[in-house]
């Protein structure tokens, strides 16, 4: 039997298992894995995969449809209840067997609303598959907190995000054929990689921006949206927004720097969008002219200040301010640790009162208030988060 399981990254990897073996959540037994379950991370540079090397291998691997029995999704993988999440829950749905399954976490009502992770009525609402009262549904209750989805009566309808794009390119058997080989090109390797971290990148980037316009626009306010600075998946940032039915994007333009790898150039992507994105997204390198977006409501700067001088920051900052309305929103994300939070607090605090959203779930970081999570590991990162301020997304209201 060939089961999977799906990690954040290694360091989780015990206990991403020990959820799933222990018989706490799952106490029938009713999805308990095989002990030769082979492990997955989105930064496994292992392609070339055999499922007894006992390796780490990359989860974006091009398996062929139908030719697993079980996938686990870890507690430690970050899956939001978005379209992206939804539209990586239906293919991997099309990689098991007729009676194999995608086996995944959920948490209670309340908690999935506060992380935006996937509770059993959100995964039912999705991915229902009944006709009335007949046929089999995609969606099995196992117990609670593990639950395990299958293809039942038909297939769910496809759900519009850039994870298509990503997961349904014509060239995936090619590249799987060319991987696999043990004198494969060491530049498909290379540009497969790169592709998927970009996209896994942003797939955490959007739940987390979509996650602060819903909490302060709602489902239905239209939001002109702008993706300003040098980071490289502003394009898919913004696709990605302007997909989900969770946020209404208006319109949005999209600052693109000139680089040399085309895997991050936006034709294919905008291509394979064009009749959700037609006249609505608007792709320039000139950031002058990704700010002439009128009744501008929200921008974002994602890791762009490492780049530039203390005063390039500062004038950058108040050049998006002033383009910002009454009420807009200003947020500004650094993964890396070049940019200190209290540079960041400087350059805001003239601005408003910052508020600050986790770079790990999408909630609001409150003082001296704990997120809670199934992975013991990631609710001590949330704690050291809170405190310290790396990493998270910095917020500021006009």
């Amino acid at each position: 039997m060939t089961d999977l399981v799906f990690h954040k990254a290694e360091k989780y990897i015990e206990e991403d298992l020990e959820y799933y073996f222990s018989g706490e959540r799952d106490i029938h037994s009713q999805v308990k894995p095989g002990q030769d379950i082979y492990s997955f991370t989105p930064d496994s540079a292992h392609l070339n995969i055999d499922f007894k090397d006992g390796k780490v291998g990359n989860f974006f691997f091009p398996f062929s449809p139908g030719s697993l029995d079980r996938i686990y999704i870890g507690i430690s993988f970050p899956l939001f209840a978005n379209n992206w999440g939804a539209s990586f829950l239906r293919h991997l749905m099309t990689l098991v067997k007729p009676d194999g399954c995608v086996v995944l976490p959920v948490y209670p009502e309340m908690q999935a609303s506060e992380k935006n992770f996937w509770a059993r009525s959100i995964l039912e609402s999705t991915f229902i598959s009944r006709s009335r009262w007949k046929g089999m549904s995609n969606i099995w209750a196992e117990n609670d907190g593990v639950m395990s989805m299958r293809i039942g009566r038909k297939n769910p309808p496809e759900i519009n995000s850039t994870a298509n794009y990503l997961l349904r390119q014509g060239s995936q058997a090619a590249i799987r054929h060319s991987i696999r080989l043990p004198e494969y090109d060491a530049t498909t390797s290379n540009n497969f990689l790169s592709l998927h971290a970009a996209h896994w990148q942003n797939m955490t980037t959007s739940a987390i921006v979509e996650k602060i316009i819903q909490d302060h626009f709602g489902r239905k306010g239209a939001v002109n949206f702008c993706a300003l600075g040098t980071d490289h998946n502003n394009t898919l940032l913004t696709a990605e927004l302007m997909l989900s039915p969770y946020i209404n994007i208006a319109s949005a333009n999209s600052q693109l720097a000139d680089i040399d790898l085309t895997i991050h150039a936006s034709q294919d992507l905008l291509a394979y969008h064009s009749r959700e994105l037609v006249n609505e997204l608007t792709v320039c390198n000139d950031q002058s002219v990704a700010l002439t977006l009128e009744s501008l409501n929200a921008v974002s700067l994602i890791n762009t200040l490492n780049d530039l001088t203390a005063d390039d920051q500062s004038a950058l900052i108040d050049n998006a301010w002033q383009k910002l309305t009454t009420g807009g929103l200003l947020i500004i994300h650094e993964s890396g640790a070049a940019v200190s939070p209290e540079q960041i607090n400087t350059l805001l605090t003239k601005l408003g009162k910052p508020t600050y959203y986790s770079s790990i779930v999408a909630s609001e970081h409150k003082p001296d208030v704990e997120i809670s999570h199934y992975s013991l590991l990631i609710e001590q990162a949330l704690r050291e988060e809170n405190q310290n301020k790396y990493g998270v997304f910095w917020v500021v209201k006009k």
